[in-house]
């Protein structure tokens, strides 16, 4: 059960001050009891009410995502078109090809550095010290950005050698924040129950349970995110009406709002310390695994005899995070997908009638699908699925989200035949002569593509991010965070390998190969990891919220949070795989 489900649940959860063992528990007298294995089946499940500390980071996360996209919003445009262009606004004429290829550096970078940003988080300064360090050289990148941005600064020359500089300063900050700040909100909520049994105001008694509450976080955090992406709308018109400085200029500012709020709202953070860096012994145990042939129990202590520096919970744990990294697997081929929107639909667009409008602002029909779909599922889909007792773990929900991008590409894929079948360009749209006009296929034609892609992001993305922490050990939270951030560098790779058909005429055959690849994609993550769907291990991994847990029938006060190495006393799952 949710709290949509019930308004009453709602008002009396809400009036305990967190729920947690830092700002006190529930005053009911079953505060802090974990249910009884009858209870599991007979009460009805809600989730806790979410700390301050947790909305203060979705407001981080929405300051960060406004920064990124109102950066890297007007960045096609900026790099492929001339300064003189009188159809679209301009700064570098490199070409869609450099344009695109650089946008893919960028993304390729930033991912790439997720993983530094994990490995100086968890080895070293832990997630709050890093976010901060990690938004200041954002702040300096953007920065970089802004001032060879300038008209006087494009006319002697500093344009490609500034961009050149504020993709690398730029990536290196978002990389770190990108890693760290999903974790980081789930933190929040680190030190309360795992389950226990409250009674509501008209005396009914529930189940508030954290993977509940983990899961509203996560789908809260990526509304936030999405609302911040709508700084591209702004940052495009800003490029049309008035130049590109102005267009950075507002995310330069909002990178300083993301710092203040770190800085000032450090009172009200759960800040969990660094446990020094796990990956030297990591990586020392994945060798022993491999000459072991294969198997993770090679690495255990008792096959050397007690002579490497790790036990048997150590290598437990490496073997829960390499299973939860499998399902990442899927990813590079749908981040691949989703990155034509930045890129290549943008090019696209410029190739149609717009109207009036800038080719870069349609776009912003994705995150708008996503925050008006977003509170849907939440609030509707989802609760009335578990009323129905219909189990839609994780793993169903990407699954989902994945067929539904194979869709938007497949629809992408016949816009792009409609563009070479009309007038006056054809196949060679901008290029023609004497009448080099875009053609004559309404730019609000790519709509259903970027709700599709909306839609998709709804069940596949918060999910994501819920099962990478729930499925990680307490050691390695950014680390995991940051395989599954890191799968957009090979997504990105793939991009480079599939650039010789980002051209005219070939962009059908592109879009169709992504629809094809993607719809494979789905059947074979669908096939392979359903089994993790429906049983307890699923539990473990961010599972169904219905699947029933066992519990000993005996009552304990014990509290146990998300990441403690005891939660499976509570959950009934095997300890490690």
């Amino acid at each position: 059960m949710d709290l949509a489900d019930s308004s009453a649940t709602q008002r009396t959860l809400t009036d305990f001050p967190n729920n947690n063992t830092e700002h006190g528990a529930p005053s009911d007298k079953h505060s802090g009891v974990q249910p009884t294995s009858d209870e599991m089946v007979t009460l009805r499940r809600a989730g806790g009410r979410i700390p301050n500390g947790a909305w203060l980071v979705a407001l981080i996360g929405f300051a960060e995502r406004f920064t990124y996209y109102g950066v890297t919003a007007p960045f096609q445009n900026y790099i492929q078109n001339n300064r003189d262009d009188p159809l679209r606004p301009g700064a570098l004429g490199l070409g869609q090809s450099s344009a695109t290829r650089l946008s893919y550096f960028l993304t390729f970078f930033v991912y790439a550095t997720s993983f530094g940003g994990a490995i100086v988080a968890d080895g070293w300064f832990g997630r709050y010290k890093s976010l901060r360090l990690f938004a200041s050289i954002y702040a300096c990148g953007v920065f970089i950005l802004l001032v060879t941005s300038l008209p006087v600064s494009l006319k002697h020359g500093a344009g490609l050698g500034g961009l050149i500089a504020a993709i690398i300063v730029f990536g290196i900050g978002a990389g770190g924040m990108k890693s760290n700040l999903a974790p980081f909100i789930a933190d929040q909520c680190a030190n309360t129950p795992t389950m226990h049994v409250v009674r509501t105001s008209s005396g009914e008694r529930v189940i508030v349970d954290q993977a509940l509450t983990l899961q509203r976080i996560y789908s809260i955090y990526y509304w936030c995110g999405n609302v911040g992406s709508l700084s591209g709308v702004a940052t495009t018109l800003l490029e049309r009406h008035v130049d590109f400085w102005a267009a950075f200029l507002l995310p330069a500012c909002s990178i300083w709002v993301a710092l203040a709020l770190l800085i000032l709202g450090r009172a009200q953070f759960v800040e969990r310390p660094a446990k020094g860096t796990i990956l030297p012994q990591a990586m020392r145990a994945l060798w022993c695994g491999v000459r072991g042939g294969f198997k993770m129990d090679a690495a255990l202590p008792a096959s050397h005899q007690g002579t490497v520096p790790w036990d048997d919970t150590f290598v437990h744990e490496l073997k829960r995070g390499l299973l939860a990294c499998r399902v990442f697997l899927a990813w590079p081929i749908l981040l691949l997908c989703q990155s034509q929107m930045p890129t290549n639909l943008v090019s696209q667009a410029a190739t149609m009638e717009t109207h009036g409008l800038p080719n870069d602002i349609i776009g912003f029909l994705n995150p708008v699908s996503v925050i008006i779909f977003l509170p849907l599922a939440e609030h509707v889909l989802y609760p009335a699925l578990r009323r129905a007792k219909v189990k839609f773990s994780p793993i169903n929900r990407m699954a989902l989200g994945f067929l539904l991008e194979s869709f938007a590409q497949a629809y992408a894929a016949g816009i792009q035949h409609l563009v070479y079948s009309t007038a006056p360009c054809f196949n060679a749209p901008l290029k023609c002569a004497p009448d080099p006009g875009p053609n004559h296929v309404n730019i609000w034609m790519q709509t259903p593509i970027y709700v599709l892609e909306g839609l998709g992001e709804v069940f596949s993305s918060p999910s994501a991010y819920e099962y990478a922490y729930d499925a990680a050990p307490a050691s390695m939270k950014s680390v995991l965070q940051a395989v599954f951030v890191g799968m957009g560098a090979l997504a990105v790779l793939l991009g480079f390998a599939m650039s010789p058909l980002y051209r005219d005429p070939l962009l059908v055959v592109s879009y169709s190969v992504l629809a094809g690849l993607m719809a494979l994609t789905t059947v074979v993550y669908f096939v392979a990891f359903r089994a993790r769907s429906g049983d307890a291990k699923a539990d473990e991994f961010g599972g169904d919220d219905t699947t029933e847990r066992k519990l000993p029938d005996k009552r304990s006060h014990e509290v146990v949070g998300i990441g403690s190495p005891t939660r499976t006393l509570i959950s009934g799952s095997k300890g490690s795989e």
